[in-house]
């Protein structure tokens, strides 16, 4: 019975088909109890061996689940029917969860019982980032694997592919070897370019491409499989209300029912397996686990503040749409139309719902609110899949970088935050390695509740992590093959789908002149590319980026389609000294290309990013570290000082604080709120030099040379700073700063070189100024007055351009309607 798998088309073919199974028909095999085996080998055979390459053993079952394990763990094989079985926890016989004709939810419920609560603990925890990977398992991963962790975060997003699958098999030998042989799950957050380089979910939504978006979604499940990734942390879902939050980039935009039609298409296309003729299968070889966040939404972010810094930590709804905010969640992630039907888990968000009489319930955390999870998410909405928290949710909070998030809750202990959140309905606790005080949180719930109550909450979370492991097949075959991976991950052809992907992504606003046309032609033109000032950065995780003058896109890729001027950096840097005692780069630091460099250039392609601000993730956007106040975030390279009559003068949101006050021999409690208002203040922009390339540009190149200025946006911007400088304006959302040389860069230039016409249309407003950004309601989508430029197009939602003119086709006529919105909108303003 020995064969060796010499190519990765034949193990493809036997996953897909082994999927095909149809149930048995066996009364045992429906039952709950153990089976006794056969004599392995005896009466009629349904599988055979197979030793592999990659050192694990792969076993066919005639029509039936294929499984894969390692020879050194000690797990045996049982045989009933004929076919092939694991005896993963070797007690010699088929328990239910070890059969796989049973159904993912009966198996799962079957080994939840078996499990004492130290081992549910270890399957609550969902570990911290691991950015280290190799066949030589480190001791931090061995440690948490032993105490029954099996939630592990890959975030070693530049690992080869080599690596990354050779970790996973080793994580997968040694968990098989050790009690009830449960298999390791790893997970990614949403990866820049996922693997092949597809298109952020922003630019994603500016194709407004459902079938599209399920192929992108349906090439990352692959890719991320064929690493031994099981659950994807994503996609981000969040409705974009609000454009001044940092995180509008990994969003499907601010209109509810494209957020809503792009969540069922991508969850849809990663969850499920196709066959070649596009079939949808279901849950198979290829599907991966999609944890959509952040539950209840997270768009609603009063000034912009980013809830990963607790001066962010509150989501408002002063324009009365909190219910709006579900409808991606709710109409979309939960309701698909695939086979998988809907997503298998949620991240809840680390925000308050803050309303001060409690109309979101009470003022704490997402993972700790018995109204956001329990009473709405499992109740009213039937969800009974695993509700993770966000990373550090129940850390203490502290300063400084992956500072703790237990937003209304600080006051407790940890374990006392554990079982909150336990009790609220919360599953699994991201970012967390400790068993110990999961164990504690327990104890805590045996006293307080009963240890009835509390094993029965939680055999329930085990029962729902482990059916996401039961449904894509991880206890039959955690292995991944290493010759399939390397030739499908990073192929010529997932890449070639990726880019065609970001040529549809890419939003052309104006184009004055036909500034850009088709051009067939082969001959290089002349192009001025400026280049930009990247200054120094600390970002979320502490690493430095040191300030420099570089060109936005690498110069090989550039001088593939063009003969390039650019300008040159100074050898006498004027910037203040690092620690070392040597200047850095400033400024100033830049010698411009001359008139006479550009006198005979075919045109100038200033490629700039969106006004970022100061300040990151953790240290807070919107708040000015050294001078201790809040300011506002803008939209706008020049200066912005927040002092409009829309600007609040008093927040919604604040910590509430509670003092005792003694008059006489009377004890009064004193409620103070924290006025988070930034009125007055200037916002600082680092980038601000990216307007003054522009500028220098347009002011520059002979008068008749077109100017084409490309941004790289993570959100809406304030348009009507460019526009008077740009004959023609490209927009590419949710792309990396500084240089690069991807396929996001490549199809960049061929739509600036008029290679290919560009189709796609804006999934956010561009805003006219920072009046009416401070006019908007947070929670509402798309009240803003839109910027109108001189050609006289509105820089509304759907618009674009083609190089016949304004777009008008089937998208804008379904999406270019009103808002969905909830019946309330008269606000609380």
């Amino acid at each position: 019975m020995k064969m060796m798998f010499k190519n990765a088309t034949v193990l493809m073919t036997v996953l897909i088909s082994s999927f095909l199974l149809m149930a048995c028909t066996d009364d045992d095999a429906a039952g709950g109890d153990p089976i006794e085996p056969e004599e392995l080998g005896s009466g009629e055979v349904k599988w055979e061996e197979t030793e592999t390459e990659d050192g694990y053993v792969i076993v066919t079952n005639d029509d039936g689940k294929t499984l894969g394990y390692s020879k050194d763990s000690g797990v045996e094989l049982l045989q009933v029917d004929g076919y092939a079985f694991k005896d993963l926890n070797n007690n010699g016989v088929l328990d239910p969860y070890e059969d796989w004709r049973l159904e993912a939810d009966e198996r799962a419920a079957n080994l939840a019982s078996l499990l004492s609560p130290e081992e549910i603990a270890g399957l609550m925890l969902y570990s911290s980032h691991v950015s280290s990977v190799s066949e030589e398992l480190e001791e931090d991963q061995i440690e948490f694997l032993d105490i029954g962790g099996r939630a592990m975060l890959n975030a070693a997003n530049s690992a080869s592919t080599t690596d990354t699958v050779k970790w996973n098999n080793a994580m997968q030998a040694y968990a098989e070897a050790t009690g009830y042989g449960i298999p390791v799950i790893t997970s990614t957050d949403p990866r820049e370019g996922g693997v092949s380089g597809i298109p952020s979910n922003l630019a994603l939504a500016a194709t407004f491409d459902s079938e599209l978006v399920q192929e992108m979604g349906n090439l990352t499940s692959i890719e991320y499989r064929l690493l031994g990734i099981g659950t994807l942390l994503g996609p981000q879902i969040d409705i974009a209300t609000e454009p001044r939050w940092n995180r509008v980039d990994g969003t499907f935009g601010e209109d509810p029912a494209l957020a809503r039609d792009l969540t069922s298409a991508f969850v849809h296309g990663v969850q499920s397996t196709f066959d070649e003729d596009g079939n949808d299968l279901g849950w198979g070889p290829y599907s991966l686990n999609t944890m959509i966040k952040h539950w209840p939404g997270d768009g609603a972010a009063e000034g912009g503040r980013e809830g990963h810094s607790f001066r962010g930590n509150a989501q408002v709804y002063p324009g009365g749409q909190f219910d709006t905010h579900l409808i991606p969640f709710v109409d979309g992630g939960f309701n698909l139309d695939g086979e998988t039907e809907s997503t298998t888990s949620v991240m809840a968000s680390y925000s308050i719902a803050f309303e001060e009489d409690e109309t979101y319930g009470e003022l704490v955390g997402t993972a700790f609110s018995e109204y956001k999870l329990n009473d709405l998410l499992r109740d009213q909405y039937g969800f009974d899949g695993v509700v993770t928290t966000d990373w550090s949710t129940v850390d203490d909070l502290e300063g400084g970088f992956m500072q703790g998030k237990p937003y209304g809750v600080s006051e407790l202990t940890k374990p006392e935050r554990i079982l909150k959140a336990i009790q609220a309905g919360t599953d699994q606790f991201g970012g967390l390695n400790d068993r110990d005080v999961v164990i504690e949180a327990y104890e805590l719930g045996a006293e307080e509740l009963g240890e009835d109550v509390i094993n029965e909450r939680f055999e329930k979370s085990a029962e729902r992590i482990l059916n996401g492991f039961f449904t894509i097949g991880l206890f039959e075959n955690p292995y991944v093959d290493l010759q399939e991976a390397e030739l499908t991950v990073l192929s010529e052809d997932n890449q070639l789908k990726a880019y065609e992907a970001q040529l549809k992504s890419i939003v052309m606003l104006k184009n004055s002149n036909n500034a850009i046309s088709s051009n067939d032609s082969d001959e290089k033109q002349t192009v001025y590319v400026p280049m930009i000032y990247v200054p120094y950065e600390v970002d979320y995780f502490g690493g430095v980026t040191e300030a420099e003058w570089t060109l936005p896109v690498d110069i090989e890729l550039l001088e593939e389609h063009y003969n390039v001027v650019t300008d040159t950096p100074s050898e006498t840097l004027t910037g203040p000294e690092d620690d070392d005692g040597n200047p850095t780069v400033a400024v100033e630091d830049i010698e411009r290309a001359s008139a006479g460099d550009l006198a005979s250039v075919d045109f100038a392609l200033p490629i700039i990013t969106s006004p970022v601000n100061e300040g990151n993730y953790f240290a807070g956007f919107g708040y000015d570290q050294e001078n201790e106040e809040y300011i506002p975030i803008s939209l706008q390279y020049g200066e912005y000082t927040a002092d409009s009559e829309h600007v609040r003068q008093e927040s919604i949101s604040g910590d509430i604080t509670v003092t005792e006050q003694v008059s006489g021999y009377v004890v009064e409690e004193i409620e103070e709120k924290e006025n988070r208002s930034y009125y007055g203040n200037t916002a600082i922009i680092k980038n601000y030099e990216d307007l003054n390339t522009v500028k220098y540009a347009a002011e520059t190149v002979p008068e008749d040379v077109p100017v084409i200025v490309a941004i790289r946006a993570d959100g809406p911007m304030i348009m009507s700073e460019i526009e008077p400088y740009a004959d023609a304006i490209l927009v590419a959302f949710g792309w990396s700063t500084g240089s690069g040389y991807g396929i996001e860069d490549e199809a960049l230039l061929e739509i600036a070189a008029g290679k290919v016409e560009p189709s796609a249309l804006l999934p956010v407003q561009m805003p006219a100024n920072m009046e009416t950004v401070e006019a908007q309601y947070e929670d509402v989508p798309r009240d803003m007055e839109s910027f109108v430029d001189s050609e006289g197009n509105e820089y509304d939602f759907t618009f674009g351009l083609d190089w016949s003119g304004v777009i008008q086709d089937e998208r804008t006529e379904r999406y270019d309607v009103p808002a969905l919105v909830t019946p309330d909108n008269t606000g609380s303003e």
